[in-house]
């Protein structure tokens, strides 16, 4: 597996849709590549963030 093919999967891998097969692929090559493995904690860390913050305020807009 390439790292593209890797990255275009890694979506999928997180959320648990690929095939048992794909899933063990994309693991190994995250396993044996730091620059994918990188990518994939970044990747994890920001739905981590994304899920698990407070909603945020939208400041109301002033009228001129």
């Amino acid at each position: 597996m390439t790292c593209h093919v890797a990255i275009q999967l890694m979506c999928d891998y997180l959320e648990g849709r690929l095939s048992p097969l794909a899933e063990r692929q994309v693991s190994k090559h995250v396993a044996s590549c730091p620059d994918c493995m990188r990518i994939l904690e970044a990747a994890e860390e920001t739905l981590e963030i994304y899920f698990n913050a407070d909603p945020m305020r939208l400041p109301h807009p002033t009228s001129a």
